[in-house]
């Protein structure tokens, strides 16, 4: 089953010796965890291009994990559930789930949130960043590792979730299979991701439109640098049936990107977005379109012109936004 439609309201190593500085958010240690093992280079950071990111797995993630992307994620976070109406996902895992996984957790809030609000639960956020807070509730806690790596134990989740992760996974056949044998039968996974699609109901946006010509550069330097595949959500569900899932139901919301809806809950939702992408942009503008070999003026001029049409209202330009949620078989 799968519905589409607009949102409606609530209903490398390339850089100079001594251009990279390593710190480090976490005492150092060795645990064992329901990935693997882990040392202490989990607990670090580097700083390159003006910005901080992942020492563990060195430049697997081109986003960064400094507080400009704590900003950003925080931003997305209240804006998706205002988009549901409060909730936080929308796959049927009932009223008493025993435990919850949700894997690239980032900064923790989707995880915190769900712990306080199922209290029941066991609630683990996986991430490569040491960057969630100290101060959770007890039923609530993090791992720092790499989703991408093999599950040594833990085969009995209620419910898995992802959050604008796939598209930045290399392997999700193997990520969505192994999530598949670690939940109970009957339990639930959801993805929520961008479809980079940019459209218009209206026929509003100018050839030559920025925020498109942004994801043709990015496209190509993700894919053949990194892996990825940005335009996952468009196979999405015949993954999920591909490694054994059921009942596989997607909702697609045509987000406004920038304040120019004549709702004003769009309009809300709309302004989260134009700053959620804006960040996006100068993200990947500060170090993957760099490493790919672009001028850096022709860089600078691309996210000024970006940032000069998402002020635009006369341009009614949407992203379409995947929820997409599948069951393992009962038993």
């Amino acid at each position: 089953m799968e519905e589409d439609g607009i949102i409606e309201p609530l209903d490398d190593d390339d850089l100079p010796e001594g251009a990279r500085e390593v710190t480090s958010d976490y005492d150092p240690s060795e645990e064992e965890t329901t990935f693997g093992s882990l040392t202490s280079s989990v607990n670090g950071h580097v700083w390159e291009y003006g910005r901080r990111y992942h020492a563990f797995r060195y430049g697997r993630y081109p986003i960064p994990n400094d507080e400009e992307e704590y900003k950003r994620e925080s931003i997305r976070h209240t804006m998706l559930k205002d988009l549901l109406g409060g909730k936080m996902f929308l796959a049927p895992i009932g009223d008493n789930p025993q435990k919850i996984i949700d894997l690239g957790t980032g900064f923790g809030e989707w995880a915190i949130e769900v712990g306080e609000t199922y209290p029941c639960a066991k609630v683990t956020g996986v991430d490569l960043s040491p960057i969630q807070p100290h101060w959770i509730p007890p039923n609530v806690d993090f791992i720092v590792d790499d989703v991408e790596d093999e599950w040594v134990h833990a085969n009995d989740y209620d419910f898995a979730h992802f959050r604008f992760v796939n598209t930045l996974l290399k392997d999700n056949v193997a990520v969505l299979g192994r999530v598949f044998q670690n939940l109970k039968p009957g339990g639930w996974i959801e993805i929520q991701d961008i479809l980079p699609h940019v459209g218009s109901d209206d026929n509003t946006i100018p050839p030559n439109y920025p925020l498109i010509r942004f994801y043709a550069m990015l496209k190509p330097v993700l894919r053949d640098k990194y892996g990825f595949d940005i335009r996952l959500m468009d196979r999405i569900m015949v993954l999920l049936e591909s490694v054994g899932f059921v009942h596989v139901q997607r909702k697609v919301f045509h987000m406004p990107v920038g304040e120019w809806a004549r709702d004003s809950h769009l309009r809300l939702l709309g302004g989260y977005f134009r700053e959620v992408m804006l960040d996006f942009v100068g993200a990947m503008a500060s170090r993957p379109l760099v490493e790919a070999g672009y001028d850096r003026d022709d860089i600078d001029d691309m996210v000024r012109e970006v940032h000069a049409t998402f002020a635009n209202r006369r341009i009614h330009a949407y992203l379409p936004i995947h929820f997409v949620w599948a069951q393992k078989p009962p038993a």
